[in-house]
């Protein structure tokens, strides 16, 4: 995470000259319709990274594009009010909304989640941490579920690397699957203080007890941009991803965006 509230006056004035260029950013994210894809779940690259007091509010979203109108469509919206608590723990509050292909909006899932981080940022070759997340569905007939979501990053120089392993769990009466694995990960290199271009890649393996056979597994891969604003004293982090589908159990192509306000 980049810093976005500059110590000097000479950082303040990159940040604040370019008006237009903010704009772009808020206009180009906004206007394009947020989604999910619905096996996958959200597509959100996780750090273990804490910074005590932060206060932020997040909105992310992805659309799928595809031929098989089964695929193509599937919108996805989440809000996130996050708080750290201290140097090494940060709880959220999470609400999402979904629409399926031919559907109306509706209110999908309330989530609570927590990340830990284990050591001392920059004190190891990796730094570590998890993120718990607990999913309730507004649906009486749809499986509630917990994620559990191991974290590692590593800087060289002006690359950040940052993997995530996922184990998802559901449960409740409506459960029917078993302990599922999913993995993301992020290559990212610094252009500057405020922006940077990255590699994204998210996977689903299926069931741990029985992987699903690799072309009915789900695999996406694509560039990213991020850039970092301040608008009226506020921070605020912009991603914009386009990811392409490398099997058939795939969709063909997904965007993904996310804002973040940093308070």
């Amino acid at each position: 995470m980049y810093s976005l509230l500059a110590t000097n006056q000479q950082a303040r004035d990159k940040q604040n000259s370019p008006c237009l260029l903010s704009a772009y950013w808020l206009l180009a994210v906004l206007l394009i319709p947020a989604s999910g894809y619905a096996d996958l779940g959200d597509l959100k690259v996780y750090s273990p990274i804490v910074e005590k007091g932060e206060l932020a509010f997040e909105v992310l979203g992805d659309t799928t594009f595809d031929n098989d109108k089964s695929r193509d469509g599937f919108q996805y919206h989440e809000f996130e009010f996050e708080y750290s608590i201290n140097d090494r723990w940060a709880t959220s509050l999470t609400n999402s909304i979904v629409k399926l292909p031919g559907e109306d909006l509706k209110y999908n899932v309330l989530g609570w989640e927590n990340t830990i981080q284990f050591t001392e940022e920059g004190k190891y070759w990796l730094d570590t941490g998890v993120h718990i997340e607990l999913e309730l569905d507004d649906e009486k007939d749809v499986a509630d579920q917990v994620e559990v979501r191991f974290l590692f990053r590593h800087n060289s120089g002006k690359f950040e690397h940052i993997a995530n392993i996922n184990f998802e769990q559901q449960f409740g009466s409506a459960a029917e699957e078993s302990l599922e694995l999913e993995y993301i990960w992020r290559s990212k290199y610094r252009l500057s203080d405020t922006s940077g271009i990255g590699l994204e890649a998210y996977g689903e393996l299926g069931e741990i007890k029985k992987f699903e056979s690799l072309p009915e597994q789900e695999h996406i891969l694509g560039p990213a941009v991020y850039h970092d604003l301040v608008i009226f004293g506020i921070g605020l982090e912009t991603q914009m991803t386009w990811l392409f589908g490398l099997t058939q159990g795939s969709v063909a192509n997904t965007f993904r965006w996310q804002l973040e306000f940093d308070f």
